[in-house]
């Protein structure tokens, strides 16, 4: 084990060692998806400039425009 890896002692995970040592490398595994996917940065929301905010409610599409239309559909998903 590295070193890096033996600092978990000095972690707040120190009191699941024994739990961890006595899983199978499967349950290892969704331990280690879960930690790795918990440090991902979240996608910052892209700022709408104001002058965008004033058109919005301008424009009626409807269900099925959108429903035909990939491009609009992910447009209006925003």
């Amino acid at each position: 084990m590295t070193t890096l890896a033996q600092r978990i002692k000095e972690t707040p995970m120190a009191p699941y060692l024994g739990l961890l040592r006595g899983m199978t490398r499967e349950q290892k595994q969704i331990v280690v998806t879960f930690i790795t996917e918990s440090m991902e940065e979240t996608k910052a929301k892209r700022q709408v400039p104001a002058e965008f905010k004033r058109l919005r409610g301008m424009v009626n599409v409807t269900d099925e425009e959108i429903a035909q239309d990939e491009h609009l559909a992910h447009i209006m998903e925003r």
